[in-house]
């Protein structure tokens, strides 16, 4: 099969349990970076170089701080 297809199926199959909301969005995305990885779509090298980036640390934190917020009343 052609890679811009499977690419383009995981996407759209990302999309719809994005809006279909059944299971959390982080578990979605993360499975979805996860099957790319294992059909060889992304190399396993640069799959998670992005996480280490300030802004998603920075991002990440932000929602935990509203989280606990939340949760504090």
């Amino acid at each position: 099969m052609d890679p811009q297809l499977q690419v383009a199926l995981i996407i759209f199959g990302l999309l719809g349990f994005l809006i279909w909301g059944k299971w959390r969005y982080d578990g979605v995305t993360l499975s979805a970076l996860a099957l790319m990885v294992l059909l060889g779509l992304i190399p396993a090298k640069e799959a998670f170089l992005g996480f280490g980036h300030p802004a998603v640390i920075t991002v990440a934190l932000v929602l935990l701080i509203s989280k606990a917020l939340e949760k504090s009343g």
